[in-house]
């Protein structure tokens, strides 16, 4: 019989997707790991515990918790490894690192970002505790909805501009927010599937132009559209990169999901996880058109 996760931690900046999936499912008790200087609020049925992600504090944090995830955003990886030693130490069962976004299972990916790098070698310090923790990771690439919204995948939906790459016809997968967190509501819920191993979700698999007939139809004008090479775009990125420019982020990150090469095509690249673990595919132009009318609204394809 499967081990029952009673009781899930989570935190990071994606968690608030996570989170919601996990109090709508009312499968667990939760707490939520948060620093001292945190101000956010949360529901009443979510316990809080205060940690400055030392040892000692994690460990504390972690006892009596059957499983820990992990949406630690780029500024907080370093703390990955420290918290799975100390899960470890806890007693926690099952670890859900944060490998949501792109394919870290790329070694083109890694070497051309560095945070991918670092989630990479979190897996393998992960799998080398793998005797005294079970782990799962979730690769999903760029994150749809959040991600127009902020100028990734080469959309700007408030200028109504496009950046394509390669001609825009190479497909490539991402996932929206609620989709991320329903698929690791499915993995708690399953806690004696998907052990030690990187499983790979989406929301739906498209191409740039594909993507940008629907914006443009959505709303219902032509988008300003130029057009660039991955490898120029990724010449780009890393000058504006090294100078801690933000844009220079944005064009790695696209250059990695638009590009050849890099593993972001879920359908063709690796094998997808969505009929194990439940998740409908979603509509892509009902997506668009919720975004554009300034909701997150997101509905099943029909």
């Amino acid at each position: 019989m499967a081990e029952m996760i009673r009781e899930v931690m989570g935190n990071g900046n994606i968690g608030a997707s996570i989170l919601k999936a996990i109090v709508e499912s009312s499968k667990f008790n939760i707490s939520v790991l948060i620093r001292p200087t945190s101000q956010n609020q949360y529901p009443d049925n979510v316990r809080t515990i205060v940690s400055d992600y030392s040892m000692t504090s994690l460990i504390e944090a972690f006892k009596g918790h059957d499983a820990v995830v992990s949406a630690l955003g780029a500024g907080g990886l370093d703390n990955e490894i420290r918290m799975i030693d100390a899960a470890v130490t806890a007693g926690v069962k099952h670890f859900i690192p944060s490998q949501f976004g792109s394919n870290t299972q790329s070694k083109k990916a890694c070497e051309l970002l560095p945070i991918l790098a670092t989630k990479a070698a979190i897996l393998g310090h992960l799998k080398k505790r793998g005797g005294q923790i079970k782990w799962t990771g979730i690769i999903t690439g760029l994150a749809f909805d959040w991600g127009l919204q902020i100028g990734l995948l080469g959309f700007d939906i408030n200028q109504h501009t496009a950046l394509v790459m390669d001609g825009g016809d190479r497909a490539f997968s991402v996932t929206t927010l609620s989709q991320i967190g329903n698929a690791v509501v499915a993995v708690l819920s399953t806690p004696d599937q998907n052990i030690n191993k990187v499983i790979y979700i989406h929301s739906f698999t498209a191409t740039q132009n594909q993507i940008l007939a629907s914006l443009e139809k959505a709303s219902g004008r032509a988008w300003e559209t130029t057009y660039c090479t991955a490898a120029d775009a990724v010449t780009r990125g890393l000058e504006l990169f090294k100078k801690g420019e933000f844009s220079g982020l944005l064009l790695l990150l696209n250059a990695i999901s638009l590009g050849e090469g890099y593993g972001s095509n879920h359908l063709v690249d690796v094998e997808l996880a969505n009929r194990e673990l439940g998740l409908p595919e979603q509509s892509m132009h009902q997506i668009i058109a919720a975004l554009t009318r300034g909701t997150v609204a997101l509905m099943k394809e029909q």
